[in-house]
């Protein structure tokens, strides 16, 4: 094929390579009791692969077997960058792949004995088990891949064969990266898929903070939610010798200041000992935990704002990296479904209201209010008798009845059909003013309107403009 061909071939996949990815996912797992009574916990997987199309290919010069440098072009496959490749191979083929119900890309170097191939596919509803559906297995169930061997890639579980020329394995949830080699590269094959480096593998976008640092030899694990009285969202990086880093997002009542959650955190995270200090220019701690009284992490905490705390957890082992990962931590900046940045004139905590009756007003200030687990920030526009109030909340106990009932309190409540998908919550306060109710994977929303105008409600609440997940690796 021609290189202008080829050239445009590759452009032309890498632009239709992003596959649809659904809101999010809520996994419930029941979990202990607490202190001689049972209570019930929910573990709550949110997770959002950011599916963006490769960087335009460049060129790596390496040396070849003979000692000889050879170009071999490199390119990324679906977000995820090639770092290692065995010289002399040229340009790559791009095409489509599919296998256990998983969509893929793949980029194929040579062919027979001098194959080389790198397949990244997405599961856009997260499903675990997704190495095992590519080889067409069954997740837990070794007897459906006969003659595969488990083995470890940078921590995580892979899957190869006796011949050492095919390796699978889940980089994260909804992530499933494949090498395959001919009998030439096969002393390649751990090199390539060490090689494998995902967009952004520190973490991206979580809870309103950029990490933009972890230690090397660390790999990025699944964000979860923990639901309960004390509830907290969190991001954690793992690797050899029980090499851990934790970043937590605490809200609501357990982080209404610094020294409550400085008291949530002896509670949830055994800490121990404290010395206050500021952290990123906010009130907060140098702190170190562990079971039993001993010394085994370390960590700061601070309060970026009432009712939003956050913790940064490491062992004792990357002690000496704990301020450098701070410092990297960044506010990210929220963006609008529309392209444009939402301004405080139509939004409220970075969700954009798009539709207002004309002659509103925005009423200066907002409201905040805390709960177990959850924070909300309400606007408020008004003229005269005319008011129109909505209602950001965040957390982790988004999508559990208890939260709601507790948020909803005092609000007559019907179930109806509303022009906002999902199915929202039709309510009418003590007041009279009628309201709508709905919830997304991150954020739930509460539009109300004074009684004269309920004929708006419907067109509010369906203009509602929600930004994408805040968690994009």
């Amino acid at each position: 094929m021609p290189n202008i061909e080829n050239e445009l071939r590759l452009a032309m996949v890498e632009e239709t390579s992003a596959l649809g990815v659904p809101p999010g996912l809520a996994h419930r797992v029941v979990q202990g009791a607490k202190r001689g009574r049972r209570a019930r916990t929910t573990a709550v997987a949110l997770f959002a692969a950011a599916v963006l199309a490769a960087a335009v290919p460049g060129y790596l010069a390496v040396a070849d077997r003979s000692g000889v440098a050879s170009p071999t072009r490199a390119v990324g496959v679906d977000g995820v960058k090639v770092g290692y490749l065995p010289p002399g191979l040229g340009a790559p083929v791009l095409e489509r792949a599919d296998a256990g119900g998983l969509r893929g890309t793949g980029a194929t170097w040579g062919s027979g004995d001098d194959l080389v191939r790198v397949t990244v596919y997405r599961d856009p509803a997260f499903h675990a088990g997704g190495a095992e559906r590519v080889l067409g297995g069954l997740r837990g169930t070794p007897e459906t891949l006969p003659g595969v061997l488990m083995v470890k890639v940078r921590g995580r579980e892979a899957f190869t064969r006796p011949e050492g020329d095919d390796l699978v394995w889940e980089e994260w949830p909804g992530l499933v990266l494949r090498v395959t080699v001919g009998t030439r590269y096969r002393d390649d094959l751990r090199r390539v898929a060490d090689g494998l480096i995902p967009r952004d593998p520190t973490g991206g976008v979580f809870q309103g903070l950029r990490v933009t640092y972890v230690p090397p030899g660390l790999h990025l694990k699944a964000p979860f939610s923990v639901i309960d009285q004390t509830g907290w969202a969190e991001l954690g990086w793992g690797g050899d010798g029980g090499a851990s880093v934790r970043l937590l997002a605490v809200r609501g009542v357990s982080a209404a200041d610094a020294e409550t959650l400085l008291g949530w955190a002896r509670t949830r995270q055994n800490l121990h000992t404290a010395t206050p200090e500021k952290v990123r220019g906010k009130p907060g701690y140098r702190a170190g935990g562990g079971v039993g009284g001993a010394s085994s992490t370390r960590m700061r905490l601070w309060l970026e704002k009432p009712g939003l705390g956050y913790v940064v957890v490491v062992n004792q082992g990357l002690a000496t990296t704990l301020d450098r990962i701070v410092k990297g931590l960044v506010p990210a900046e929220q963006p609008s479904t529309s392209g444009k940045p939402a301004t405080s004139g139509n939004a409220v905590d970075h969700v954009t209201v798009a539709y207002l009756p004309p002659g509103l007003r925005r009423v200066a200030g907002e409201t905040t209010r805390l709960g177990e687990g959850w924070s909300a920030k309400a606007g408020r526009w008004s003229a005269g008798s005319r008011d129109v109030e909505v209602t950001v909340i965040r957390g982790v106990p988004l999508h559990d009845n208890q939260w709601v009932n507790e948020f909803l309190r005092g609000e007559k409540r019907e179930s109806a059909r509303t022009r906002r998908p999902p199915m929202g919550i039709r309510t009418t306060d003590p007041d009279g003013r009628r309201g709508i109710f709905f919830e997304t994977p991150e954020v739930a929303v509460h539009v109300k309107v004074d009684p004269v105008l309920a004929g708006e409600l419907d067109r509010i609440a369906a203009k509602i403009r929600i930004p994408p997940l805040s968690y994009r690796p």
